[in-house]
């Protein structure tokens, strides 16, 4: 398998491999000697500003290409990636060396297959029946690990799609042995649990068989849950329409996720804020203590035209 810790840069005539104006054969090695440093572009923005480069040169290669590995400054992470990820953007790259690519047409039925016995194309490891493959034994697309069935896997045996942990049979999982789906703990049947071992659905705790429990080792669900730190029925609470602008994409370096919290709120529609007040229990001080977003900002929100 590639080391994962390497990058890339697809090269076709001496610009990107797909697209982009950027002629870099002045800045290619020259023998054992490393190219220079590229100028530096500050404001990063996947696919539109920066320089792309990749872990899995075999996911990007074409007919005629060259592959160079390069030293990067200024990578911006891809916090929001779920699987393999393709393309990551940085400031600044060195070209180090050419890789010397030889590709074996008589194992392989795809092409540019770098491995034996594949049937896709673009694949480093061996018997891989999808594409763009870097393990052994995948069946599906894009995956890191082996014995892959679903698509863009990290891990190893995983038959689920963008499954980041092993031997998962579910979807979205993030951790281990998961056979449900959206689980980011370990052993869990049931879908989105945070903790381990679960049954149910919605949780948070452990060796729970029931749905929507914080605790361990419960049975029947909830009659009661908590908003805004005062009770409600959670027959109430099930009915409740969250407002959309609760559903953020969260910001780097974002601890508090306040940061999260008014970049969603200054882009959410009058009507859409509206909706937090008629939420039950509904508390300003709480609220506040929660997003940063105070009674006085919401005020203003809705008094916008």
């Amino acid at each position: 398998m590639s080391d994962t810790k390497t990058y890339y840069k697809v090269l076709k005539n001496g610009r990107s491999c797909n697209g982009g104006d950027m002629d870099y054969s002045e800045y290619l090695p020259g023998g054992k000697k490393a190219g220079k440093w590229t100028p530096v572009i500050k404001n990063l923005n996947l696919c539109n500003s920066g320089y792309h480069i990749t872990k899995f040169w075999n996911m990007w290669y074409y007919d005629g290409c060259s592959v160079f590995v390069v030293d990067v400054k200024g990578l911006l992470e891809n916090v929001d990636d779920v699987g393999v990820v393709d393309k990551y953007v940085c400031q600044s790259i060195r070209f180090v060396s050419e890789l010397d690519l030889v590709f074996d047409d008589r194992a392989n039925t795809g092409d540019w297959n770098t491995g034996n016995c594949n049937t896709g194309d673009r694949n480093t490891g061996n018997w891989n029946t999808g594409n763009w493959n870097t393990g052994n034994r995948n069946t599906g697309n894009c995956n890191t690990g082996n014995c892959n069935t679903g698509y863009r896997n990290t891990g190893y045996w995983n038959t689920g799609y963008r499954n980041t942990g092993y031997r998962n049979t579910g979807n979205r999982n993030t951790g281990d042995r998961n056979t449900g789906n959206w689980n980011t703990g370990y052993w869990n049947t049931g879908n989105r649990n945070t903790g381990d071992r679960n049954t149910g659905d919605w949780n948070t705790g452990y060796w729970n068989t029931a749905n929507n429990h914080n605790g361990s080792l419960n049975t029947k669900e909830p009659e009661k849950v908590y908003l805004f730190d005062r009770e409600i029925l959670f027959s109430e609470y099930q009915k409740i329409s969250f407002p959309d602008w609760f559903f953020f994409k969260t910001q780097k370096d974002d601890p508090t996720l306040h940061k999260s919290w008014l970049m969603s709120f200054l882009s959410a529609s009058k009507a859409d804020v509206e909706k937090t007040m008629l939420l039950p229990n509904f508390d300003y001080k709480v609220f506040e203590n929660i997003s940063g977003i105070s009674k006085n900002m919401i005020d203003k929100k809705i008094m916008e035209v």
